[in-house]
């Protein structure tokens, strides 16, 4: 077990790890129940796979996992007395949650809202499948209107906004995204609340509290992430919007609010990358001009002036170059 900071716990796991033998005992007694506090067993004779990465935070746990046939369980010896809520969001294959005597069956970008202080469970048939679950203090999602008993054991449809940006912003901390200061962890904490709220459903007033707080971050990161995958492409304001499912007027506002601009933000990445081409061995045999090409830049003269001006120096002054011996 690893301890990023003081504020976070963290745990990775995979049964892959563990001789065939040792596997189900060493994940049901020393995993299973001591750790995150579930029974986990498989479905069917056969293999079963199970990997996962959980994080506990001040107020908030997450858990990502990768499993095939098997069927993890919270008995009622392994509950803890707390009656905090449980968000499943399916990421990819078919999964089976149940509680409270129903049995729901969940696809690809689907989600289920289950009750930590109640006898449940999600069975995974032997294909793969991947989810992740938040788990979210009641009180929290209350103190934004929201009403969990209503959304309790519902299929949550995958198509709306806010159930789209959690299942992004949970993927942007798994791939590396670093919580480096208590203030940023609960800035964090406070994002996935607001998204959680969102989702369940709340009042007026905690909509427009979630909306400008949570959401608003949330959309920010997903349309920075856009612009990173398009940097070699046109990116236009209008064409960014209208792939996220926005006004180009909203998006200028959210850019707005952090202190920039949409155009300040694109020519910063694209230059970023030039950057990390010029300076990359690999990229040795390409020409300045390419390399611009393909950060985006269709003018070599604009390249080159803009290039000089952020990092103080030209692109042939600061590209790596091979030493001959």
């Amino acid at each position: 077990m690893t301890l990023p900071s003081p504020e976070i716990a963290e745990f990775r796991f995979s049964t892959a790890d563990f001789g065939e033998h040792d596997r189900l005992p060493i994940f049901r007694e020393q995993i299973g129940r001591m750790i995150v506090k579930l029974d986990p067993e498989p479905l069917t004779d056969g293999a079963f796979h199970a990997e996962a990465n959980v994080r506990e935070l001040p107020g908030l746990g997450i858990g990502s996992w990768a499993c095939s046939n098997l069927k993890i369980a919270r008995p009622r010896e392994l509950l803890d007395g707390t009656d905090d809520l449980v968000l499943t969001i399916i990421t990819s294959g078919n999964t089976r949650a149940s509680q409270r005597g129903r049995d729901i069956e969940l696809s690809p970008g689907q989600a289920v809202l289950q009750s930590s202080a109640e006898v449940g469970n999600m069975a995974v048939p032997v294909s793969p499948s991947r989810f992740f679950g938040l788990r979210l203090p009641r009180r929290a999602l209350t103190a934004l209107g929201s009403d969990p008993e209503e959304m309790m054991m519902r299929a949550l449809s995958a198509n709306t906004e806010a159930l789209r940006l959690l299942a992004f912003y949970v993927r942007e901390l798994d791939d590396g995204y670093q919580l480096a200061t208590p203030e940023l962890i609960g800035a964090v904490v406070t994002h996935l609340t607001d998204l959680g709220a969102l989702i369940i459903g709340a009042n007026r007033d905690g909509t427009a509290v979630a909306e400008d707080r949570g959401l608003a971050v949330a959309r920010l990161a997903a349309i920075k992430a856009d612009v990173s995958r398009n940097l070699g492409f046109d990116l236009t304001l209008p064409a960014v919007a209208a792939r996220l499912k926005l006004t180009p007027r909203h998006v200028q506002r959210l850019f707005e609010h952090a202190g920039s601009t949409f155009s300040e933000f694109v020519l910063g990445q694209r230059l970023a990358r030039a950057h990390r081409l010029l300076t990359d061995s690999q990229h040795n045999d390409s020409t300045i001009g390419s390399i611009a090409f393909e950060s985006g830049f269709g003018d070599l003269s604009y390249f080159n002036r803009t290039f000089r001006r952020h990092y103080g120096a030209t692109p042939s002054e600061i590209r790596v170059v091979p030493r001959r011996l």
